[in-house]
Protein backbone atom coordinates (compact mmCIF):
# COMPACT_ATOMS: atom_id res chain seq x y z
CA UNK A 1 0.00 0.00 0.00
CA UNK A 2 3.35 2.13 0.75
CA UNK A 3 5.02 1.36 -1.88
CA UNK A 4 2.10 1.98 -4.13
CA UNK A 5 1.26 5.67 -2.62
CA UNK A 6 4.75 6.70 -3.00
CA UNK A 7 4.52 5.17 -6.86
CA UNK A 8 1.72 7.59 -7.39
CA UNK A 9 3.64 10.89 -6.11
CA UNK A 10 6.50 9.91 -8.15
CA UNK A 11 3.72 9.89 -10.80
CA UNK A 12 2.33 12.91 -9.88
CA UNK A 13 5.77 14.85 -9.29
CA UNK A 14 6.94 13.22 -13.59
CA UNK A 15 3.82 14.19 -14.65
CA UNK A 16 3.89 17.98 -12.85
CA UNK A 17 7.71 18.77 -14.07
CA UNK A 18 6.76 17.22 -17.50
CA UNK A 19 3.69 19.63 -18.09
CA UNK A 20 5.97 22.75 -16.51
CA UNK A 21 8.76 21.63 -18.90
CA UNK A 22 6.05 22.11 -21.73
CA UNK A 23 4.91 25.14 -20.69
CA UNK A 24 8.06 26.54 -19.84
CA UNK A 25 10.44 25.51 -22.95
CA UNK A 26 9.96 26.74 -26.21
CA UNK A 27 10.15 23.23 -28.90
CA UNK A 28 10.20 25.56 -31.82
CA UNK A 29 12.17 24.72 -35.24
CA UNK A 30 14.66 28.13 -34.66
CA UNK A 31 13.43 29.65 -37.76
CA UNK A 32 9.84 29.27 -36.87
CA UNK A 33 10.95 31.39 -33.68
CA UNK A 34 12.29 34.35 -35.55
CA UNK A 35 9.61 34.93 -37.43
CA UNK A 36 7.21 34.56 -35.06
CA UNK A 37 10.00 37.31 -32.95
CA UNK A 38 9.83 39.37 -35.83
CA UNK A 39 5.89 39.55 -36.64
CA UNK A 40 5.37 40.36 -32.78
CA UNK A 41 8.00 43.00 -33.42
CA UNK A 42 10.96 41.84 -30.86
CA UNK A 43 13.11 42.63 -33.17
CA UNK A 44 15.83 42.16 -30.54
CA UNK A 45 14.91 38.30 -29.51
CA UNK A 46 15.28 38.27 -33.29
CA UNK A 47 18.97 38.75 -33.26
CA UNK A 48 19.98 37.19 -30.24
CA UNK A 49 18.77 33.68 -31.34
CA UNK A 50 21.49 33.95 -33.70
CA UNK A 51 24.31 35.47 -31.68
CA UNK A 52 27.44 34.22 -32.18
CA UNK A 53 26.62 32.28 -35.18
CA UNK A 54 29.42 32.94 -37.67
CA UNK A 55 27.06 31.19 -40.74
CA UNK A 56 23.74 31.73 -41.67
CA UNK A 57 22.24 29.47 -44.74
CA UNK A 58 18.65 30.38 -44.46
CA UNK A 59 17.86 33.49 -46.85
CA UNK A 60 14.57 34.05 -44.83
CA UNK A 61 16.52 34.42 -41.88
CA UNK A 62 18.93 36.43 -42.95
CA UNK A 63 16.17 38.96 -44.12
CA UNK A 64 15.15 39.05 -41.05
CA UNK A 65 18.03 39.82 -39.17
CA UNK A 66 18.83 42.45 -41.80
CA UNK A 67 14.96 43.82 -41.43
CA UNK A 68 15.47 43.81 -37.73
CA UNK A 69 18.59 46.01 -37.95
CA UNK A 70 16.63 48.33 -39.75
CA UNK A 71 13.92 48.40 -37.58
CA UNK A 72 16.54 48.75 -34.70
CA UNK A 73 18.03 52.01 -36.36
CA UNK A 74 14.68 52.99 -36.52
CA UNK A 75 14.03 52.99 -32.43
CA UNK A 76 18.49 54.27 -31.23
CA UNK A 77 17.05 57.38 -33.56
CA UNK A 78 13.65 57.70 -31.65
CA UNK A 79 13.45 59.77 -28.54
CA UNK A 80 11.45 57.42 -26.58
CA UNK A 81 13.21 54.17 -27.62
CA UNK A 82 16.73 55.12 -27.94
CA UNK A 83 18.63 54.64 -25.21
CA UNK A 84 17.15 51.44 -24.34
CA UNK A 85 17.52 50.27 -27.64
CA UNK A 86 21.36 51.70 -27.65
CA UNK A 87 22.13 49.73 -24.37
CA UNK A 88 21.22 46.48 -26.09
CA UNK A 89 23.63 47.25 -29.02
CA UNK A 90 26.27 47.80 -26.80
CA UNK A 91 26.28 44.01 -26.23
CA UNK A 92 26.40 43.28 -30.08
CA UNK A 93 29.56 43.68 -31.46
CA UNK A 94 28.59 42.20 -35.13
CA UNK A 95 26.49 45.39 -35.13
CA UNK A 96 28.56 48.35 -35.64
CA UNK A 97 27.44 51.58 -35.16
CA UNK A 98 27.96 54.76 -37.49
CA UNK A 99 27.29 58.47 -36.13
CA UNK A 100 26.33 60.59 -39.39
CA UNK A 101 26.17 64.46 -38.72
CA UNK A 102 22.48 66.13 -40.08
CA UNK A 103 21.52 69.49 -39.82
CA UNK A 104 19.01 67.52 -37.46
CA UNK A 105 21.62 66.61 -35.13
CA UNK A 106 23.77 63.12 -35.01
CA UNK A 107 21.84 60.29 -36.53
CA UNK A 108 22.60 56.65 -35.91
CA UNK A 109 23.34 53.99 -37.97
CA UNK A 110 23.53 50.35 -37.45
CA UNK A 111 26.05 48.63 -39.91
CA UNK A 112 24.29 45.87 -41.37
CA UNK A 113 25.94 42.54 -41.45
CA UNK A 114 23.12 40.66 -42.96
CA UNK A 115 22.26 42.52 -46.17
CA UNK A 116 25.37 41.76 -48.16
CA UNK A 117 24.89 38.04 -47.25
CA UNK A 118 21.40 38.12 -49.72
CA UNK A 119 21.27 37.20 -52.64
CA UNK A 120 20.91 40.19 -55.17
CA UNK A 121 17.91 40.93 -56.73
CA UNK A 122 16.19 37.82 -55.02
CA UNK A 123 13.05 38.46 -52.49
CA UNK A 124 14.43 38.55 -50.03
CA UNK A 125 17.49 40.83 -50.55
CA UNK A 126 14.70 43.45 -51.76
CA UNK A 127 12.52 42.89 -48.54
CA UNK A 128 15.49 44.15 -47.05
CA UNK A 129 16.52 46.84 -49.23
CA UNK A 130 12.33 47.86 -48.79
CA UNK A 131 12.50 47.69 -45.16
CA UNK A 132 15.80 49.73 -44.58
CA UNK A 133 14.48 52.67 -46.74
CA UNK A 134 11.00 52.60 -45.43
CA UNK A 135 12.33 52.89 -41.60
CA UNK A 136 14.23 56.37 -42.12
CA UNK A 137 12.40 59.00 -39.74
CA UNK A 138 14.51 61.69 -40.04
CA UNK A 139 16.97 63.29 -42.60
CA UNK A 140 20.34 61.48 -43.09
CA UNK A 141 23.34 62.48 -45.06
CA UNK A 142 22.62 63.36 -49.27
CA UNK A 143 25.28 60.98 -49.81
CA UNK A 144 23.50 57.99 -47.94
CA UNK A 145 20.00 58.97 -49.17
CA UNK A 146 21.13 58.72 -52.46
CA UNK A 147 23.37 56.03 -51.65
CA UNK A 148 20.22 53.58 -50.70
CA UNK A 149 17.94 55.36 -53.09
CA UNK A 150 20.06 53.32 -55.81
CA UNK A 151 20.01 50.44 -54.04
CA UNK A 152 16.33 50.37 -54.34
CA UNK A 153 15.60 52.07 -58.33
CA UNK A 154 17.99 48.79 -59.56
CA UNK A 155 15.64 46.17 -58.10
CA UNK A 156 12.39 45.54 -60.01
CA UNK A 157 9.40 46.65 -57.96
CA UNK A 158 7.25 44.43 -59.89
CA UNK A 159 5.04 41.84 -57.14
CA UNK A 160 5.53 44.48 -54.54
CA UNK A 161 4.44 47.67 -55.67
CA UNK A 162 2.47 48.69 -52.31
CA UNK A 163 5.77 48.34 -50.02
CA UNK A 164 8.31 49.34 -52.57
CA UNK A 165 6.52 52.45 -53.90
CA UNK A 166 6.32 53.45 -49.88
CA UNK A 167 9.68 52.83 -49.14
CA UNK A 168 10.48 54.84 -52.65
CA UNK A 169 8.57 57.66 -51.39
CA UNK A 170 10.18 57.97 -48.08
CA UNK A 171 13.39 58.46 -49.19
CA UNK A 172 12.70 60.74 -51.97
CA UNK A 173 11.63 62.70 -49.11
CA UNK A 174 14.68 63.91 -48.04
CA UNK A 175 17.09 66.00 -49.67
CA UNK A 176 19.54 63.93 -52.16
CA UNK A 177 23.08 64.14 -53.88
CA UNK A 178 23.26 64.33 -57.70
CA UNK A 179 23.36 61.17 -59.10
CA UNK A 180 24.56 60.15 -63.24
CA UNK A 181 22.14 59.88 -65.76
CA UNK A 182 22.09 56.70 -65.83
CA UNK A 183 20.66 56.25 -62.67
CA UNK A 184 18.36 59.39 -63.19
CA UNK A 185 16.57 57.42 -65.98
CA UNK A 186 16.19 54.23 -64.20
CA UNK A 187 14.40 56.25 -61.24
CA UNK A 188 12.53 58.28 -64.24
CA UNK A 189 10.95 54.83 -65.47
CA UNK A 190 10.34 53.35 -62.12
CA UNK A 191 8.15 56.30 -61.01
CA UNK A 192 6.57 55.98 -64.51
CA UNK A 193 5.93 52.74 -64.17
CA UNK A 194 4.87 53.13 -60.17
CA UNK A 195 2.27 55.26 -61.05
CA UNK A 196 0.33 53.09 -63.83
CA UNK A 197 0.27 50.22 -60.98
CA UNK A 198 -2.80 50.46 -58.96
CA UNK A 199 -1.20 49.24 -55.96
CA UNK A 200 1.28 51.86 -55.83
CA UNK A 201 1.19 55.09 -53.60
CA UNK A 202 2.29 56.75 -57.05
CA UNK A 203 -0.53 55.53 -58.66
CA UNK A 204 -2.70 58.09 -60.90
CA UNK A 205 -0.39 60.47 -58.89
CA UNK A 206 1.49 62.01 -61.96
CA UNK A 207 1.27 65.62 -63.02
CA UNK A 208 2.18 68.57 -64.86
CA UNK A 209 2.76 71.63 -63.76
CA UNK A 210 0.24 74.61 -64.58
CA UNK A 211 1.74 78.10 -63.86
CA UNK A 212 5.34 80.09 -64.43
CA UNK A 213 7.70 80.21 -61.31
CA UNK A 214 5.31 78.57 -59.23
CA UNK A 215 6.67 78.25 -55.26
CA UNK A 216 7.53 75.30 -53.97
CA UNK A 217 8.07 75.18 -50.04
CA UNK A 218 9.32 73.47 -47.35
CA UNK A 219 6.13 72.32 -45.78
CA UNK A 220 2.25 72.92 -46.49
CA UNK A 221 1.41 76.30 -46.15
CA UNK A 222 2.66 79.91 -47.55
CA UNK A 223 3.88 80.09 -44.20
CA UNK A 224 6.61 77.90 -45.32
CA UNK A 225 10.07 78.57 -46.80
CA UNK A 226 9.95 79.42 -50.23
CA UNK A 227 12.97 76.60 -51.81
CA UNK A 228 12.58 76.75 -55.58
CA UNK A 229 10.50 77.32 -58.55
CA UNK A 230 8.70 75.11 -60.97
CA UNK A 231 6.57 76.10 -64.61
CA UNK A 232 5.00 74.25 -67.14
CA UNK A 233 5.63 71.89 -68.86
CA UNK A 234 7.48 70.09 -65.82
CA UNK A 235 6.03 66.83 -64.56
CA UNK A 236 5.96 65.68 -60.59
CA UNK A 237 5.58 62.60 -58.63
CA UNK A 238 3.41 63.07 -55.77
CA UNK A 239 2.95 60.94 -52.71
CA UNK A 240 1.62 62.89 -49.49
CA UNK A 241 -0.90 66.00 -49.06
CA UNK A 242 -2.22 68.15 -46.42
CA UNK A 243 -6.07 67.88 -46.23
CA UNK A 244 -6.90 71.43 -45.53
CA UNK A 245 -8.63 72.77 -48.53
CA UNK A 246 -7.81 76.42 -49.81
CA UNK A 247 -7.90 78.64 -52.05
CA UNK A 248 -4.75 80.60 -53.38
CA UNK A 249 -3.98 82.80 -56.66
CA UNK A 250 -7.78 82.22 -57.36
CA UNK A 251 -7.81 78.36 -57.06
CA UNK A 252 -8.85 75.93 -54.76
CA UNK A 253 -7.30 72.67 -53.35
CA UNK A 254 -4.25 71.91 -50.86
CA UNK A 255 -1.09 71.60 -50.86
CA UNK A 256 0.86 68.34 -51.64
CA UNK A 257 4.20 66.89 -51.14
CA UNK A 258 6.01 65.37 -54.68
CA UNK A 259 9.18 64.80 -56.14
CA UNK A 260 9.79 66.57 -58.68
CA UNK A 261 13.10 64.99 -61.46
CA UNK A 262 13.84 68.52 -63.20
CA UNK A 263 15.24 69.64 -59.78
CA UNK A 264 16.10 66.38 -58.37
CA UNK A 265 14.10 67.22 -55.20
CA UNK A 266 11.12 66.76 -53.23
CA UNK A 267 9.15 69.89 -51.89
CA UNK A 268 5.29 70.76 -51.48
CA UNK A 269 3.19 72.57 -54.06
CA UNK A 270 -0.27 73.83 -54.15
CA UNK A 271 -2.51 71.19 -55.77
CA UNK A 272 -4.67 73.80 -58.00
CA UNK A 273 -1.25 74.40 -60.35
CA UNK A 274 -1.08 71.19 -60.81
CA UNK A 275 -3.13 68.70 -63.77
CA UNK A 276 -3.06 65.41 -64.14
CA UNK A 277 -0.97 63.36 -66.35
CA UNK A 278 -0.54 59.81 -68.01
CA UNK A 279 2.97 57.83 -67.62
CA UNK A 280 4.58 58.24 -70.60
CA UNK A 281 4.37 55.20 -72.56
CA UNK A 282 7.91 55.33 -74.03
CA UNK A 283 9.32 55.08 -70.80
CA UNK A 284 7.28 52.13 -69.97
CA UNK A 285 8.23 50.63 -72.43
CA UNK A 286 11.84 51.03 -71.42
CA UNK A 287 11.48 49.90 -68.09
CA UNK A 288 9.42 46.67 -69.35
CA UNK A 289 12.83 45.92 -71.35
CA UNK A 290 14.98 46.65 -68.54
CA UNK A 291 13.19 43.49 -66.80
CA UNK A 292 12.99 41.52 -69.66
CA UNK A 293 14.95 38.38 -68.29
CA UNK A 294 13.17 38.35 -65.37
CA UNK A 295 10.18 37.91 -67.15
CA UNK A 296 10.84 35.00 -68.54
CA UNK A 297 11.34 33.55 -65.50
CA UNK A 298 9.47 30.65 -63.81
CA UNK A 299 8.20 30.62 -60.39
CA UNK A 300 7.25 27.15 -58.71
CA UNK A 301 6.09 27.25 -55.51
CA UNK A 302 3.11 25.63 -53.11
CA UNK A 303 1.39 28.34 -51.79
CA UNK A 304 -1.85 27.14 -53.32
CA UNK A 305 -1.47 23.70 -52.63
CA UNK A 306 -3.66 22.09 -49.91
CA UNK A 307 -2.33 18.66 -49.64
CA UNK A 308 -4.83 16.92 -51.02
CA UNK A 309 -4.59 16.81 -54.43
CA UNK A 310 -2.03 17.57 -57.04
CA UNK A 311 -0.17 20.86 -56.67
CA UNK A 312 -1.67 23.22 -59.06
CA UNK A 313 0.40 23.13 -62.80
CA UNK A 314 1.71 19.23 -62.18
CA UNK A 315 1.02 16.15 -63.73
CA UNK A 316 1.26 12.33 -62.67
CA UNK A 317 0.40 9.75 -59.79
CA UNK A 318 0.30 11.97 -57.13
CA UNK A 319 0.36 10.60 -53.29
CA UNK A 320 -1.70 12.44 -50.85
CA UNK A 321 0.63 14.21 -48.08
CA UNK A 322 -0.12 16.69 -45.39
CA UNK A 323 1.26 20.57 -45.53
CA UNK A 324 4.04 21.62 -43.69
CA UNK A 325 4.96 25.75 -43.14
CA UNK A 326 7.77 26.90 -42.06
CA UNK A 327 8.05 30.65 -41.00
CA UNK A 328 4.88 31.05 -43.28
CA UNK A 329 6.29 29.54 -46.13
CA UNK A 330 4.45 26.23 -47.52
CA UNK A 331 6.91 23.41 -48.14
CA UNK A 332 6.58 20.28 -50.09
CA UNK A 333 7.56 17.04 -47.94
CA UNK A 334 9.50 14.71 -50.05
CA UNK A 335 9.94 11.46 -48.14
CA UNK A 336 12.43 8.65 -48.74
CA UNK A 337 11.68 5.22 -49.77
CA UNK A 338 11.86 1.87 -47.65
CA UNK A 339 11.90 0.05 -50.56
CA UNK A 340 13.45 2.94 -53.34
CA UNK A 341 9.79 2.74 -55.55
CA UNK A 342 8.27 6.18 -56.61
CA UNK A 343 5.91 7.82 -58.47
CA UNK A 344 6.44 10.98 -59.73
CA UNK A 345 4.41 13.98 -60.15
CA UNK A 346 6.15 16.56 -62.94
CA UNK A 347 5.55 20.10 -64.67
CA UNK A 348 6.42 21.23 -67.87
CA UNK A 349 8.83 24.02 -68.30
CA UNK A 350 8.94 26.63 -71.71
CA UNK A 351 11.21 28.68 -72.96
CA UNK A 352 14.92 29.02 -72.61
CA UNK A 353 16.28 27.92 -69.14
CA UNK A 354 19.77 27.99 -67.98
CA UNK A 355 19.28 28.37 -63.87
CA UNK A 356 17.35 26.31 -61.76
CA UNK A 357 17.20 28.30 -58.20
CA UNK A 358 15.79 26.25 -55.36
CA UNK A 359 15.12 26.42 -51.52
CA UNK A 360 14.85 23.42 -49.58
CA UNK A 361 14.93 21.94 -45.88
CA UNK A 362 17.39 19.02 -45.65
CA UNK A 363 16.70 15.61 -45.28
CA UNK A 364 17.39 13.88 -41.96
CA UNK A 365 18.76 10.83 -43.63
CA UNK A 366 21.89 9.41 -41.81
CA UNK A 367 22.28 7.02 -44.63
CA UNK A 368 20.57 6.95 -47.95
CA UNK A 369 20.39 10.33 -49.51
CA UNK A 370 16.69 11.34 -49.91
CA UNK A 371 15.28 12.14 -53.79
CA UNK A 372 14.54 16.15 -53.95
CA UNK A 373 13.72 16.50 -57.47
CA UNK A 374 14.76 15.51 -61.27
CA UNK A 375 15.27 17.63 -64.31
CA UNK A 376 14.88 15.87 -67.45
CA UNK A 377 14.76 17.07 -70.86
CA UNK A 378 11.73 16.61 -73.38
CA UNK A 379 12.75 15.41 -76.98
CA UNK A 380 11.44 12.48 -78.88
CA UNK A 381 8.38 12.27 -77.87
CA UNK A 382 9.47 11.29 -74.40
CA UNK A 383 11.80 12.82 -71.19
CA UNK A 384 15.58 11.80 -70.63
CA UNK A 385 17.06 12.46 -66.89
CA UNK A 386 19.30 15.42 -66.86
CA UNK A 387 20.38 15.58 -63.45
CA UNK A 388 19.33 14.17 -60.23
CA UNK A 389 19.23 15.81 -57.00
CA UNK A 390 19.62 14.33 -53.87
CA UNK A 391 20.13 15.36 -49.88
CA UNK A 392 20.93 13.66 -46.77
CA UNK A 393 21.53 14.73 -43.02
CA UNK A 394 24.53 16.41 -44.04
CA UNK A 395 25.07 17.19 -47.63
CA UNK A 396 23.71 17.89 -51.24
CA UNK A 397 24.50 15.81 -53.90
CA UNK A 398 23.70 16.30 -58.04
CA UNK A 399 24.46 13.36 -59.81
CA UNK A 400 26.06 11.98 -57.01
CA UNK A 401 28.41 14.46 -57.16
CA UNK A 402 28.24 15.53 -53.29
CA UNK A 403 28.72 18.72 -51.17
CA UNK A 404 28.78 18.86 -47.68
CA UNK A 405 26.60 21.66 -45.96
CA UNK A 406 27.58 23.33 -42.91
CA UNK A 407 25.76 22.02 -39.54
CA UNK A 408 23.07 24.24 -38.77
CA UNK A 409 19.77 23.21 -40.79
CA UNK A 410 17.14 25.21 -41.94
CA UNK A 411 15.97 26.71 -45.22
CA UNK A 412 18.48 26.38 -47.53
CA UNK A 413 19.07 27.82 -51.14
CA UNK A 414 20.83 26.71 -54.15
CA UNK A 415 21.64 27.41 -58.09
CA UNK A 416 22.04 24.53 -60.58
CA UNK A 417 23.52 26.83 -63.34
CA UNK A 418 23.66 25.14 -66.99
CA UNK A 419 26.39 26.06 -68.94
CA UNK A 420 28.14 24.28 -71.90
CA UNK A 421 26.83 21.12 -73.98
CA UNK A 422 29.60 18.51 -74.53
CA UNK A 423 28.88 15.93 -76.71
CA UNK A 424 25.88 13.76 -75.29
CA UNK A 425 26.46 15.80 -72.08
CA UNK A 426 25.39 19.11 -70.26
CA UNK A 427 27.88 20.62 -68.08
CA UNK A 428 26.36 22.51 -64.65
CA UNK A 429 27.48 23.80 -61.59
CA UNK A 430 26.00 24.07 -57.92
CA UNK A 431 26.39 27.67 -56.39
CA UNK A 432 25.46 29.37 -53.51
CA UNK A 433 24.95 32.79 -53.68
CA UNK A 434 27.73 34.22 -55.32
CA UNK A 435 29.97 31.19 -54.61
CA UNK A 436 30.45 27.98 -56.78
CA UNK A 437 30.40 24.77 -55.11
CA UNK A 438 30.51 22.35 -57.62
CA UNK A 439 31.75 22.45 -60.80
CA UNK A 440 31.73 20.58 -64.53
CA UNK A 441 28.61 18.63 -63.20
CA UNK A 442 27.54 15.76 -66.13
CA UNK A 443 24.27 15.36 -66.76
CA UNK A 444 23.07 11.86 -67.86
CA UNK A 445 23.60 10.67 -71.12
CA UNK A 446 21.48 12.49 -73.71
CA UNK A 447 21.08 12.77 -77.64
CA UNK A 448 24.09 14.67 -78.82
CA UNK A 449 21.81 16.08 -81.94
CA UNK A 450 19.12 17.02 -79.95
CA UNK A 451 21.24 19.00 -78.01
CA UNK A 452 23.43 20.95 -80.46
CA UNK A 453 20.06 21.87 -82.60
CA UNK A 454 18.33 22.85 -79.01
CA UNK A 455 15.12 21.75 -80.10
CA UNK A 456 13.83 20.30 -76.67
CA UNK A 457 12.02 21.59 -73.62
CA UNK A 458 12.59 20.88 -69.80
CA UNK A 459 10.99 19.48 -67.33
CA UNK A 460 10.78 19.06 -63.43
CA UNK A 461 9.90 16.23 -61.53
CA UNK A 462 9.38 15.60 -57.58
CA UNK A 463 9.67 11.43 -56.65
CA UNK A 464 6.76 10.11 -54.28
CA UNK A 465 7.97 6.92 -52.34
CA UNK A 466 5.07 4.66 -52.42
CA UNK A 467 6.74 2.84 -49.14
CA UNK A 468 7.67 6.27 -47.08
CA UNK A 469 9.28 5.92 -44.49
CA UNK A 470 10.32 8.75 -41.21
CA UNK A 471 13.18 10.13 -43.23
CA UNK A 472 12.21 13.60 -45.34
CA UNK A 473 13.42 16.48 -47.05
CA UNK A 474 11.34 19.23 -47.90
CA UNK A 475 10.91 21.78 -50.71
CA UNK A 476 9.99 25.18 -50.50
CA UNK A 477 10.28 26.79 -54.13
CA UNK A 478 11.81 26.42 -57.37
CA UNK A 479 12.31 29.09 -59.96
CA UNK A 480 14.58 28.74 -63.47
CA UNK A 481 15.33 31.11 -66.48
CA UNK A 482 17.46 32.97 -68.20
CA UNK A 483 20.45 35.15 -66.69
Amino acid sequence: MIRSRVFFAIGIIFLSVSLLVYLLVDFRDKEDKAYSYFTEQRYEKVLELYRGQSFVDSEVVLSLLSQSVSHLEKKANDRKTGEETLRFLETFPEIQKEIWNTERGDYVHLKDPYLPLLRKHGLAYKQSIVTKLSSFSKPIPKNKAAYFLLLLIVEDPRGMEDSFSSALANILKYPLDTFGEIEGNFLLETLHYLSSSANSSFYDHLFSIQGTNVNLRSGPGKENKEVGKISSPEQTFCFEKDNAEETLAGRSGHWTWCYFPVIGRSAWIFSGFLQKSEPDSKLLETFSSRWKSSESETKIDFEAWTGESIPPTFFGKYISRERVVRSGVPGFPIPSSSDNRYERICKKLTGEINYFDFSFERSNSKKTPTPLMEIYLDYAGSAHLAYRIDTDLESILVNRNRYILEADRGKENFTLKIGSKQGDKLTGSLWKRNANLLSSLSSESLDPQTLQSGKYSWQICLPLALSPNRERALLFEIRTGTH
